[in-house]
């Protein structure tokens, strides 16, 4: 028990440690387009994307109404983080606290019947303050900054949704513990992308040569 938590908790702690990584930017072709620019803001990183997944596929192994309060606590602490940023609060090692969610969300998932539900709830919204901070920022290109929120969100949502799903099949199609290879998938995707800083931006470079 002391191992399963020692050993994310250090993988984190490194991650802290690693090279800032490159902030989120809209391509050329979305410039007055505050709409899809929203949609497209958490799929434009490795980190973004797999971190709200990994929130669907937390929710789906949960019970009753924690199934619901950890994506709603995500969404809305993304929107608290983006209105600290827009306002112009500072939140310090936002960089690397979004590196480090990846393997504590992977923790989470791995080990999820040996964490209390409050504190993944606690975890879930406090990482998400880190992210929103880096998904809901005006960066002079914002056209119409509510539709640009809206779009932002609204994306999120559908990544935590396809997660759920997601988990939901991993739930009942098998009696194998899919959800812990999934998080130790996050764990080692933390460690990837905490070496190799580029590769968190295979998304966007896609999206930026359309």
């Amino acid at each position: 028990m002391k191992n399963r938590i020692v050993i994310p908790a250090s993988i984190a702690a490194l991650l802290l440690a690693a090279p800032s990584l490159a902030q989120a930017h809209h391509a050329e072709f979305m410039r007055d387009k505050p709409l899809l620019q929203g949609l497209s803001m958490p799929i434009h990183g490795l980190d973004h994307m797999f971190v709200t997944i990994a929130v669907g596929l937390i929710a789906a192994q949960l019970t009753g109404r924690a199934r619901w309060i950890v994506p709603g606590v995500f969404t809305l602490a993304i929107l608290l983080g983006g209105m600290l940023n827009i306002f112009g609060i500072p939140v310090p090692l936002a960089e690397q606290a979004i590196l480090a969610s990846i393997a504590i969300f992977g923790a989470l998932l791995a080990w999820k019947s040996r964490v209390p539900v409050l504190l993944t709830v606690g975890m879930v919204g406090l990482f998400a303050v880190f992210h929103g901070t880096a998904l809901i920022a005006n960066d002079g290109y914002i056209f119409n900054f509510p539709v640009f929120i809206a779009g932002c969100l609204v994306s999120a949502l559908a990544l935590q949704a396809a997660g759920f799903g997601a988990g939901l099949l991993m739930k009942h199609a098998t009696q194998a513990p899919i959800h812990r290879y999934a998080g130790f998938a996050l764990i080692a995707l933390a460690v990837i992308v905490g070496l190799f800083p580029a590769a968190n931006n295979v998304v966007i470079n896609l999206i930026e040569t359309r």
